[in-house]
This record gives C-alpha cells, sequence and structure tokens, in this order.
C-alpha cells in the first residue's frame, strides 16, 4: 500500500457514510411538538420531507409521561457501527420507550439491541425511527 492510501480509503468511506445518513433529519422535534402538528414531519438534510404516522405518535405518547413529551426527540435513533455487533439506542427516554416496546426491565440510558429486537423496534415504529450509520 502506498503512502496515504490508508487516508484515501477512509475519506471515502466516510463520505460514503454520510451518503447513507443523508435522510437525517436537520433537527428533530420533540413529540410534544409532533403532537401539536396537523402533518407531523421533520425536513431531512437532503430536504426531503419525513412523515410521521399519527397513531405512532399516540402510541408513544401512552408509553411515555406526559411530563416527558417536550424531551423525547423524534425520530429515534438506531445506530449501526462496524465498530459494534449490535445497534445502539442512547438517552434515557429513547431506551425506555425501547424497553417498553421490548417487554425488557429498566434499561438506563444506553443500550445495545441485535437484529432480533431490532426487527421488532422498526415494525413497532416504522415511521418514528430510523437507522444512522456511525463512522469512527
Amino acid at each position: 500500500m502506498r503512502r496515504g492510501e490508508g487516508n484515501r480509503e477512509d475519506r471515502l468511506l466516510k463520505k460514503q457514510i454520510m451518503v447513507l445518513n443523508r435522510h437525517i433529519p436537520r433537527r428533530r422535534k420533540t413529540l410534544k411538538e409532533l403532537l401539536e402538528e396537523e402533518k407531523p414531519h421533520v425536513l431531512g438534510t437532503d430536504g426531503s420531507r419525513h412523515r410521521f404516522k399519527k397513531k405512532e405518535l399516540d402510541k408513544i405518547s401512552s408509553l411515555i409521561p406526559e411530563g416527558s413529551w417536550g424531551r423525547l426527540k423524534l425520530p429515534l435513533y438506531i445506530e449501526i457501527s462496524s465498530q459494534m455487533s449490535g445497534s445502539r439506542i442512547k438517552g434515557k427516554l429513547e431506551c425506555k420507550l425501547v424497553c417498553q416496546i421490548l417487554n425488557k426491565d429498566d434499561c438506563g440510558e444506553e443500550i445495545y439491541i441485535y437484529r432480533l429486537d431490532t426487527k421488532v423496534v422498526r415494525r413497532e415504529l416504522p415511521t418514528t425511527s430510523q437507522y444512522i450509520f456511525l463512522v469512527k
């Protein structure tokens, strides 16, 4: 390998990951904000509009105490990295929500879930959860 090729490959990989993440919202909104909108949505970094199903927002609002609606940001990120064997969920409310969906005990502020659990989360929250790809 010639000098500098490793850095070039790393930069190319990072650029490709950025393309995979172009759907990620510029700004996530709170559950409270989304419940107040007639057509709940966020705008992606690529300018696309990501719509949330009201039924799904109502389901989440039934699982999270009303006092926390202003702190839970959506979409829920399911973080994927080549450095991890599973997917990571971060945030106290986010983990609480996922644990309730998966019927698990209190999970803390960060949890790792694996393929079968990830499928359950995506099936239950298809519009309010998104994959985000991480680069180290």
